[in-house]
């Protein structure tokens, strides 16, 4: 531990950002896996590296690029259609396997190939600096206040989008709102975070929320605080122990679902 307060200075923003791309993750999942759009998320994610993959090889400032096909993704994938044969799944399915293979193509080409892929599956986040901390900062503020100002409205949406609509609420367009929430969060985090920890953090904290409360406000908050313990915890082990970040953290967080799990099913049999 002493070391790793040693190295503290040096390890700040890649700190930062772990527990920033935590802490709004961990938030919108609850929206993700109660909505039931996890392959959305997925699908937004893998369309955000094919942005990154185009910055890579152009020499471009990723996070334009990535914003826009993140957005370009969201909008996609957001529609609803109503063609019986072809289900939204499928076409979201489509969308990913075509935005998984694109990615890897284009960064194939780049001169340093290999690596690259890596830093799309796991990202880089030693590499984070002030700029994209404080970008975060600016684009999560936003992210948050937003989600304060109307929260009765994301939270119906979620929970039942044709009963939002009946009940007044412009559905579609708090649905759509939602989404680029989610699109942003997804934009600013996948080029240090990587796909892996991303997908992990927008479906994992959520889970473990769900399996321990019963009231929407204690889900939100048990979800981001295992995100962000989840965060520092693994990030110490990946230092000490000399591993990768992400799948540290990964790891990190699959442990303490599988301790929330026997717990919930004590709960269930013993509930007093």
């Amino acid at each position: 531990m002493s070391e790793f307060l040693i190295n503290l200075e040096f390890f700040k923003y890649s700190i930062a950002c772990s527990v920033l791309i935590a802490l709004v993750c961990s938030f919108l999942s609850v929206y993700i896996v109660l909505k039931r759009i996890v392959f959305v998320s997925v699908a937004v994610t893998q369309v955000s590296s094919v942005g990154i993959a185009i910055a890579l090889i152009t020499g471009l400032d990723p996070t334009p690029i990535s914003l826009f096909f993140t957005f370009l993704g969201v909008a996609i994938f957001s529609i609803r259609f109503s063609e019986r044969r072809l289900s939204n799944e499928s076409r979201i399915g489509v969308g990913f396997v075509v935005a998984s293979a694109a990615s890897i193509l284009l960064v194939s080409k780049s001169a340093q190939g290999i690596h690259e892929i890596d830093d799309l599956l796991y990202g880089n986040i030693l590499a984070a600096t002030p700029f994209q901390i404080y970008l975060m900062i600016g684009i999560i503020t936003c992210i948050f206040i937003a989600h304060f100002l109307f929260y009765k409205e994301f939270t119906a949406v979620t929970l039942d989008f044709e009963m939002a609509r009946t009940s007044g609420i412009r559905a579609r367009f708090w649905e759509l709102m939602l989404y680029l929430t989610i699109g942003a969060a997804i934009s600013i985090g996948i080029r240090t975070s990587g796909n892996l920890l991303i997908t992990t953090f927008l479906i994992m904290p959520a889970v473990n929320g769900l399996l321990l409360a019963n009231r929407m406000k204690n889900v939100f908050v048990i979800a981001v605080s295992t995100g962000v313990i989840s965060a520092l915890t693994g990030f110490y082990i990946s230092f000490y122990f000399d591993l990768p970040t992400s799948p540290c953290i990964v790891a990190t967080l699959f442990a303490i679902l599988c301790l929330t799990i026997p717990f919930r099913l004590l709960h269930r049999n013993h509930p007093n």
